[in-house]
């Protein structure tokens, strides 16, 4: 796998042997970082199911300022922790070995701007999105106004949830990536006593 743009453009990540990872497809990656180009540029990422890192370290490439990286395996994590070594990008990578649902549901901390969800593809048709959205939400993962890509198979429909709008639904081939943006929600004024 390649990093297709920015500081580290063209430099060669590692991945897994066999298929318990499916990084994300360079087309796949292009296409969803071209929809993000202006909001990358200083912003807190967060790479969910990371595997050998690819799409977070791409956002650091093209200049987000961080990334958390959030994967279970530890053989993954520390092919993942191999190719932050070789970018020497150590100062602005928090890597967090967890399943990233349960995480979700704990996670204490800023939030960010940029989180991004790979799941394997039949994980998140078992467990869906929407719980996921909610977490984030109810948790602050995400600050409002911030966005939330999610990867999953072409024939399975976004999910929906109050706190987050449905802005784009491509499908490339058997992929499908839906990128939401938190609501903002705006208090009315507290009535004089």
């Amino acid at each position: 796998m390649r990093i297709a743009g920015g500081e580290w453009r063209g430099r060669i990540l590692k991945t897994p042997e066999g298929d318990a990872v499916r990084p994300t497809q360079d087309r796949v990656r292009e296409a969803f970082f071209s929809m993000l180009l202006n909001e990358i540029p200083g912003a807190r990422f967060l790479d969910l199911f990371a595997g050998s890192g690819g799409v977070g370290l791409e956002a650091l490439s093209r200049g987000a300022a961080e990334c958390m990286f959030v994967e279970l395996a530890p053989r993954h994590l520390a092919i993942l922790r191999g190719n932050v070594s070789a970018l020497a990008a150590e100062s602005r990578c928090t890597l967090v070995r967890a399943d990233a649902f349960a995480w979700l549901d704990v996670f204490a901390g800023a939030p960010f701007d940029i989180a991004f969800a790979d799941p394997p593809y039949e994980l998140g048709a078992e467990k869906g999105y929407a719980g996921m959205l909610e977490a984030m939400a109810a948790r602050d993962v995400v600050r409002q106004g911030g966005l939330f890509i999610a990867e999953m198979k072409s024939r399975h429909e976004p999910e929906e949830s109050p706190a987050w709008e449905l802005c784009r639904d491509r499908t490339y081939g058997q992929t499908r990536i839906a990128v939401y943006r938190r609501k903002i929600f705006h208090f009315p004024p507290c009535a004089e006593a």
